[in-house]
């Protein structure tokens, strides 16, 4: 399906974490329209010009031109064979400078989706560098709060053990004062 100015304009992107910049992107896509839409008006000119140039050729070589009375000019005028040549000559050059619109049409919208494609790639790997680095810190943290646990837990078990000892200690220097 042929990408179409109105679909550039209207194309949504989702937002990640350390994406591009919307606004950029944004202004980015409203060139390749702007480009676009000057191409379709070119072509829309030229296609005119060259619908102009059939016309023209199509009407000169219908019309006859006017023969004089044989006796004022003994040969038959050449002009008008020579008017077809040159209509056919100026057809010629609007097919050709359409036909090289075209191709500049078509260079242009091959090279934006190359430089999409390629931004995209781009904005890929960034992403997956990011998210390893998330992970990697994720990991990090992780460790950390399992050796947090362990010494919560050993300062636990110290303490209880304290308690306990302070309650023997406690409960044998009560037996010597009875």
């Amino acid at each position: 399906m042929p990408i179409t100015v109105a679909m550039i304009e209207e194309k949504e992107f989702k937002t990640k974490m350390r994406g591009y910049d919307p606004v950029e992107v944004d202004e980015f896509l409203d060139e390749i329209c702007d480009e676009m839409v000057a191409m379709q008006e070119e072509i829309a000119t030229l296609t005119q010009r060259l619908n102009q140039a059939s016309h023209n050729a199509f009407v000169s070589s219908a019309i006859p031109a006017p023969v004089p009375p044989p006796a004022a000019i003994p040969t038959p005028a050449p002009a008008p064979k020579a008017a077809a040549p040159k209509a056919q000559e100026s057809s010629e050059a609007a097919q050709r400078m359409l036909a090289q619109a075209q191709k500049v049409y078509d260079e242009t919208i091959a090279e934006a989706k190359a430089k999409a494609e390629e931004i995209m790639k781009g904005a890929n790997n960034r992403a997956s560098m990011g998210l390893e680095d998330l992970e990697a810190e994720k990991s990090d943290l992780q460790q950390e709060v399992e050796m947090l646990r362990q010494t919560a837990k050993d300062y636990r078990e110290r303490f209880l053990r304290l308690i306990e000892e302070q309650q023997h200690i406690l409960k044998s220097e009560t037996a010597l004062f009875e």
